[in-house]
């Protein structure tokens, strides 16, 4: 494990989804952090539910869920004056899946600049399948973000990843190229998913996206960091010009019966054992025991 904790703050400031349904939530993002994500990619962090942004220790990177994230996507990453990461996640009926997303993506790369050299995706269409080398940005949510390849966390639905071993050169027996075995080789994008990257001999960058089956490239055009962005925010900003005809990402508002269904899954066992702690306090009480 690394040597310094990496502390993620989980917070609403939408009335749809209440600091109960935060907490369930943060649960599930914390024990997914710790179990599955943390022995995989050598990290060491911890998520945890605040009732307001004000409550949020100066040094957590803070997630925060909202009715309107004002830009067309399910989420987005961004760095503060002070060069801190932070996520906006939109309140919808999937942002459990994308808080999981932007959590896990923002422990592997912090501060959104962080690239592994490789070879370009495999069987890709022209100009990627004439390059000799590409840099890819690390996003390990991305190659297999559709809801299809999902899995839950205390009942909650968290999000796929790929493992390190997605970026090896070559394919290797018994290699995990993600968490849930769904990826197969390195490189490679499911259904519903992309990976970004860059032709280091022009600062080219193009997405390899996967649209019912067929393998397509998306253009982002030269990027160049400037202005003290990070190069993920640079390709995200690529992403939504390039998309910008799309009403991509965008789901219905979140009602309150579909933000209190979060966790429900469970809710009948964990009501069970509250009941019989109740019941044994009481007992405690009284003397009875």
């Amino acid at each position: 494990m690394s040597a310094l904790t990496l502390n993620v703050a989980l917070v609403s400031e939408t009335p749809v989804v209440d600091p109960s349904q935060v907490s369930i939530v943060a649960a599930a993002l914390n024990k997914q952090a710790t179990r599955d994500f943390g022995p995989l990619w050598d990290v060491d962090a911890t998520v945890s539910a605040f009732d307001k942004l004000e409550d949020v220790p100066v040094d957590y990177w803070p997630v925060i869920i909202r009715d309107d994230i004002n830009q067309p996507g399910a989420a987005g990453y961004h760095t503060d004056d002070n060069g801190q990461p932070f996520s906006l996640v939109q309140a919808d009926d999937s942002w459990t899946l994308t808080a999981s997303h932007e959590v896990l993506e923002m422990l592997a790369d912090p501060f959104g600049n962080r690239t592994i050299a490789g070879s370009p995706p495999p069987n890709s269409p022209d100009p990627v399948s004439g390059f000799d080398r590409v840099v890819y940005l690390v996003e390990v949510c991305d190659p297999c973000e559709s809801d299809q390849f999902a899995y839950t966390a205390n009942g909650v639905t968290v999000s796929d990843f790929i493992t390190a071993h997605y970026y090896d050169p070559n394919d290797s027996s018994g290699a995990q190229y993600s968490f849930g075995g769904n990826i197969e080789a390195p490189h490679t994008v499911l259904e519903g998913g992309y990976v970004s990257f860059g032709n280091p001999v022009d600062s080219h960058w193009y997405q390899i996206i996967v649209v019912n089956g067929q393998t397509q490239v998306r253009d982002l055009g030269v990027i160049q960091s400037t202005n003290g962005r990070s190069l993920r925010e640079l390709v995200d900003l690529a992403v939504r010009k390039a998309r910008q005809k799309e009403r991509y990402r965008i789901h219905p508002a979140m009602t309150k019966a579909v933000a209190a269904a979060v966790g429900s899954p469970l809710a009948k066992t964990s009501t069970a054992r509250a009941k019989t702690l109740r019941n044994y306090v009481q007992k405690l009480k009284t003397r009875e025991i």
